[in-house]
């Protein structure tokens, strides 16, 4: 019986430190450049407002080079966003911004969202990461 009670008690300890482990691997920011915050203006195309992140698809304004295209960011949680006073509805497909965020370090076209500044001047950001 005390068997039993060790075994069962090391393999809750196993999986919790398993389970910890893939918890903090999936919300690391190691493949984003966060001393290079870049700015980005394009049109939404495209918003998932779901866990466990938000996603957004830009179409750039640039029509020529690395920065032209289609890109895709991620912002934090749909809890942590309307905390920090986003809606579903805070910004729309169609709707024209500049979007401050830490690019990929792989070079890729996109990043983690840091804030996002609409053509009527409205901002909106989340503490998700430090401010520059």
């Amino acid at each position: 019986m005390i068997h039993n009670w060790r075994s069962s008690l090391g393999l809750g300890i196993a999986v919790s430190v398993v389970a910890g482990s893939l918890a903090f691997a999936h919300h690391s920011t190691a493949g984003y450049d966060l001393d290079h915050m870049e700015d980005l203006a394009g049109t939404l195309k495209q918003v998932n407002w779901a866990n466990p992140h938000i996603s957004f698809i830009i179409d750039t304004d640039a029509k020529d080079g690395p920065r032209s295209g289609t890109w895709a960011f991620e912002a934090s949680s749909p809890g942590v966003l309307t905390r920090s006073g986003w809606t579903k509805r805070s910004i729309q497909p169609g709707d024209h911004a500049i979007f401050t965020f830490a690019p990929l370090r792989d070079g890729k076209p996109g990043g983690i969202l840091r804030k996002v500044k609409l053509d009527n001047g409205t901002e909106l950001s989340y503490s998700f990461m430090p401010v520059e």
